[in-house]
């Protein structure tokens, strides 16, 4: 892979994360009107994947609490553009690397000045 190549895989992975995030944002919102622990999608790079992850709302906020980290399903993480933080036996925590840190700052609807990105890659 060049170094082109790997911006490119990065940035996507970025942006496709980010927009995860923003989804679980809305769970967490909703979950407290829950009585049971709330199930957060799956926060890899692959838009099609579907896999839910129950996490605490404090297990969420740790994450969250690094705006280039996400928790994915185990297996589901991807060297080339991510390093794996920690583990448990029901999700990974990543943060992302290179210009895909970047990009998950910029979109961190927690940080002032974020964005939404205009579109999101496939």
């Amino acid at each position: 892979m060049t170094d082109g190549d790997l911006d490119t895989a990065r940035v996507r992975a970025g942006r496709n994360q980010s927009m995860f995030r923003e989804v679980n944002e809305r769970i967490e919102e909703l979950s407290q009107q829950w009585a049971a622990p709330p199930h957060f999608v799956c926060e890899c790079e692959n838009t099609r994947c579907v896999e839910t992850i129950a996490l605490s709302v404090e297990e969420y906020e740790l994450v969250r609490s690094d705006s280039a980290s996400f928790f994915v399903t185990p297996g589901h993480e991807v060297p080339e553009v991510e390093e794996t933080v920690s583990s448990t036996d029901r999700y990974v925590v990543v943060r992302k690397l290179g210009v895909g840190r970047s990009v998950a700052l910029r979109f961190d609807s927690r940080q002032d000045g974020a964005r939404a990105p205009a579109a999101w890659l496939p």
